[in-house]
């Protein structure tokens, strides 16, 4: 069994050093409901390829329901792109919980938002500068 590692053990100073196999940090943030205006969570990671692992294309995760609690090992993946995609096999689209109309919502929502997610997945942008130019947008 790996040992717990505390978050200071995982960086150590300015120089951020990530590990592979079962001791990646994988961080995601949470985008409220509030502050995407849309009916679900949006989380989003910045893209390393030593955390990020399988996950060449930018993507996200929304929330699987429109509770108020957001619960990330729900959360369905879609592409970031001009024609977002719900990323899951063709066997698991069925655990999708969501309406059609509230899905389009998300999509419309990344694809006048594209640019700005790119950007975060790129770590050009931290998550406040992300969510005030998503507010200014609006």
């Amino acid at each position: 069994m790996d040992k717990i590692k505390k978050f200071d053990e995982f960086v150590g100073g300015e120089n951020m050093t990530i590990g592979d196999g079962p001791d990646i940090l994988m961080e995601m943030a949470n985008l409220s409901k509030l502050s995407t205006g849309l009916e679900v969570i949006i989380w989003l990671q910045i893209n390393n390829p030593q955390s990020t692992g399988k996950h060449n294309l930018p993507r996200l995760k929304f929330q699987n329901n429109t509770s108020d609690k957001g619960q990330l090992e729900e959360g369905i993946p879609m592409s970031i792109s001009d024609t977002p995609e719900i990323l899951l096999k063709a066997d698991k689209l069925n655990t999708v919980q969501l309406s059609s109309k509230q899905i389009n919502a998300i999509k419309e929502w990344v694809k006048e938002h594209k640019d700005l997610l790119i950007s975060y997945w790129n770590g050009e942008l931290t998550t406040d500068e992300l969510v005030d130019k998503i507010k200014n947008k609006a």
